[in-house]
Parts: structure tokens; C-alpha cells; sequence
């Protein structure tokens, strides 16, 4: 041992205290390479750095070990140099043979390195890497090494996305993924290889939720998960911010199977969830964008009355027009957004009592059709025609102009969001209504 190292046992001790801290992964990783007087860094299966300690070199560090460090610090991953230094040089082959920690003279590095799989049932969590940057190594560091490994495991089991299993490890890397504002091409399309994952060309990301508003329970995730299942191939799943988020991907097509929708509908039924589907996407690394857009849909969906029936499931594509009109109210006055046809028409119910906008707007919703709009509004026919009469008078429009139409129906459409508005129509079934359809 060198003079003035700190006792092998009191090491020892530092590394267990840290991880009986419960301070998390970071924690005991700074706490070890300051024991131990080296950088050390944890990095899991797709070359992602999980934790480091002691990595940050002086500013005035120019050594290779300085450039490599600064470099794949600021990306959080070991870059493509590195990766391919570890595969020609058979580093991944040498330590699945090793009982222990590997020492070695890393050329990447400039410097000795030593390095030992975290192993738990034959699977490979994460492998711990101490660089004799400070000092060179000395008698006790590799069982001290070892120990920091072992204690590694135990740590990263303690999280529930490093359970050891193909479809959590799936999960893990779906969440990073989610958490990574701009993750890279290359090395996303890594970790995909790695995890032998081969989605198709076209994805989505459907997010589902409790309908309370509180997040999904572990159970209540594993049970949406088995119900869920046939939709799941070729799929991710993962739970983020108390949502389970599902990246489906399918061969073709703007929009989810129908049996996908009739699925998630009975699922968000029998489960009392809501469910949101992003616009399709190819690639992967616009995960999170597409996320949001599939939580927008969850918001508006359930926040603003539909004439149809509300199976609880959102598509983004149906209300992209709210978030439009939610961002333009932050800088502009919806008010002055009304069409004066229809502030005319809103005038005449407040005066009179009557349903005019609302009967204009189911009218626009169901293709000018007389049959299924009195349908859904419980009318006679003849009573519907009234209506749409006096609407024409009010209005001075003979509704047959589809960008009239457009114009009063985006109206509609901000006095709904404005909160000016509350569509009274008796839920009907979208089967109902095409099957009175002429």
C-alpha cells in the first residue's frame, strides 16, 4: 500500500456506508473514487454512463484521458471512438471470461485501467471502470475494486429499471430515451442493436393514464401491460411521470389498426384510464416530442366535450385545433376570433334561450346531414329544419360554402374552449349514427 493511502478497511467501510445511505447511484460512486483516490464511472450495456466520480479533469488538462472525458461527459455515452476501441481491442470478450476486475493498459486513455462486470443471474447490469489517473494502482485496489462492484449490483437492483430481464432492460432504455432532449442517431440505433430491438418503419407513442389524474400503480401497470399485450409486439413500454407510455410500431399507416383502437377503447373502459396516440413518426429519437403530443391529446380529449361518443381514447390529430387555440390565447384575444355570424347566433340563444349554435355545430360535426344530426340531437326532423332555417336568417349564410363552414365551426370551437360554450347533446354512438345515415 502506498504511503498515505487511507487503511483497505476503511475503504472498505466508505463504500458500504454510502450505499447503505440510500443516496442513490451517484452518491456511492463519488463517495468510492474519492475512497479510492481515482476516477470511476458506471456505464450499462448500451455504452451510457449511468454515474461517475471523480471524471471532471483540471481545465488545463490536456492528456488523452482529459479530451476523451470532457468529450463523452457532455454526451453522457462512450462515443463512437470508444466503442470501437472496446469491440477491436476484445475488451467485451476478455471481461465475460474474468472471474474479477481486468487491469489493463487502456490506449484510448493513455493510462492503466481497471474494469469488472456487475453480473446478477448471468446478466450483465453494468460494468464499473477506475482509471489511475491520480494515482497509480496499489496493493488492496483490486479487492476494493471488487467490493465497489458488488456493491454496484446491489445499488442498480435497486431501482426497478434495472431489474434483470430483457423487457425491463427494454423499459430502462424506452425511459432514458424519454428523458434525453436530444439523444444522438448513432447511438440510439446502438442501444436498439444491443437490445436486439427492430422496430418497423412507422411508431407512435400512446400514453395511458388514470382517469383520476393520479399516477398508474405497479400493479395496475403490469395488468394494463397483459391486457395490452397483443398490441405490445414489436413495441416498448415503460412508466414515466405515472404514466404507462407504449412506443407501438407498426408496418404502415397514418393512424393505429382498428384493432388497436377497438382495443385500447375496451382497455380504457374496463380500466377506467384515458389514452392518448401521438401522430405517426419514423424516427425513434422524436420520442419525446411525440409523447407530449400524445399527453396533449389526453388533456384536451377529456377537458372538452365531443358531439360523439367519448371512448376515452384521444388521437393528437383530433385536437391539434385546441392546442392552436391554447397557444394563441396566450398572446392573442380569442374574442376577437368569433366570426360576427356566429357572436350573432350566441346573442340570440343568451336572448332567447334556444340552441342555435349548438345545433349549427352538430349540423357542421355530421356532414350537413339532416338524418343523423336530428338523430343526435333527439329532434324531429322537421323541427331540425326549423332551426337550421332560422340559423340561415341569423346569420345571413345559406351554409353551403365550405370556407363559411371552416370559419363558423373554428368559431364554435373557441367559444368551447373559452368556456362559452357547453355542448347538451345526448351521447350517441358513432355505429348509431352511420347506421342512420342517408
Amino acid at each position: 500500500m502506498e504511503q498515505g493511502d487511507p487503511s483497505t478497511q476503511a475503504r472498505r467501510d466508505r463504500i458500504l456506508a454510502a450505499l447503505l445511505s440510500d443516496r442513490g447511484i451517484r452518491h456511492l460512486v463519488d463517495e468510492a473514487a474519492d475512497a479510492l483516490g481515482n476516477p470511476i464511472v458506471v456505464v450499462d450495456p448500451s455504452y451510457h454512463y449511468v454515474a461517475s466520480g471523480g471524471v471532471s479533469p483540471a481545465a488545463d488538462d490536456d492528456s488523452a484521458y482529459a479530451r476523451v472525458m470532457r468529450e463523452e461527459m457532455a454526451f453522457g455515452d462512450i462515443l463512437e471512438d470508444g466503442v470501437a476501441f472496446i469491440e477491436d481491442d476484445g475488451i467485451n470478450e476478455r471481461l465475460a471470461r474474468a472471474r474479477g476486475p481486468v487491469v489493463r493498459d487502456n490506449a484510448n486513455l493513455a493510462l492503466t485501467t481497471m474494469t469488472q462486470n456487475v453480473m446478477v443471474h448471468g446478466i450483465c447490469l453494468a460494468r464499473v471502470m477506475m482509471m489511475a489517473h491520480e494515482r497509480p494502482f496499489a496493493e488492496g485496489d483490486v479487492e476494493d475494486f471488487s467490493l465497489l462492484c458488488n456493491v454496484v449490483g446491489q445499488e442498480l437492483q435497486k431501482g426497478e429499471v434495472f431489474t434483470v430481464g430483457s423487457a425491463q432492460m427494454e423499459s430502462y432504455f424506452l425511459r432514458r430515451l424519454l428523458e434525453d432532449e436530444q439523444p444522438t442517431p448513432q447511438a440510439t440505433a446502438r442501444r436498439l442493436a444491443l437490445l436486439g430491438l427492430e422496430p418497423l418503419p412507422t411508431l407512435f407513442v400512446v400514453v395511458v393514464r388514470d382517469a383520476s389524474g393520479g399516477a398508474l400503480g405497479a400493479r395496475d401497470e403490469e395488468s394494463l401491460r397483459g391486457q395490452l399485450q397483443p398490441m405490445l409486439v414489436k413495441s416498448l413500454t415503460t412508466s414515466y411521470g405515472g404514466d404507462l407510455v407504449i412506443v407501438a410500431s407498426r408496418a404502415e399507416g397514418p393512424m393505429l389498426s382498428a384493432y388497436d383502437r377497438r382495443l385500447l377503447a375496451r382497455v380504457a373502459k374496463d380500466n377506467d384510464v384515458l389514452v392518448g396516440v401521438s401522430n405517426a413518426f419514423d424516427d425513434i429519437c422524436d420520442v419525446r416530442r411525440h409523447l407530449a403530443q400524445a399527453r396533449s391529446a389526453i388533456h384536451f380529449g377529456s377537458s372538452y366535450t365531443k358531439v360523439l361518443d367519448d371512448t376515452h381514447v384521444y388521437n393528437y390529430c383530433d385536437y391539434t385545433y385546441m392546442e392552436l387555440l391554447d397557444l394563441a390565447n396566450d398572446r392573442v384575444n380569442l374574442f376577437n376570433y368569433v366570426h360576427p355570424a356566429i357572436w350573432a347566433l350566441y346573442d340570440h340563444d343568451q336572448r332567447h334561450g334556444s340552441e342555435l349554435v349548438e345545433t349549427l355545430y352538430a349540423y357542421m360535426q355530421n356532414g350537413s346531414s339532416t338524418a343523423r344530426t336530428a338523430l343526435l340531437l333527439c329532434l324531429h326532423k322537421n323541427t331540425l329544419l326549423y332551426r337550421l332555417g332560422r340559423i340561415k336568417e341569423i346569420c345571413e349564410n345559406d351554409l353551403t360554402s365550405g370556407e363559411d363552414l371552416f370559419l363558423f365551426h373554428l368559431s364554435i370551437r373557441a367559444l368551447i374552449y373559452l368556456g362559452l360554450l357547453e355542448t347538451r347533446t345526448k351521447p350517441r354512438t358513432s355505429d348509431d349514427l352511420r347506421a342512420h345515415h342517408k
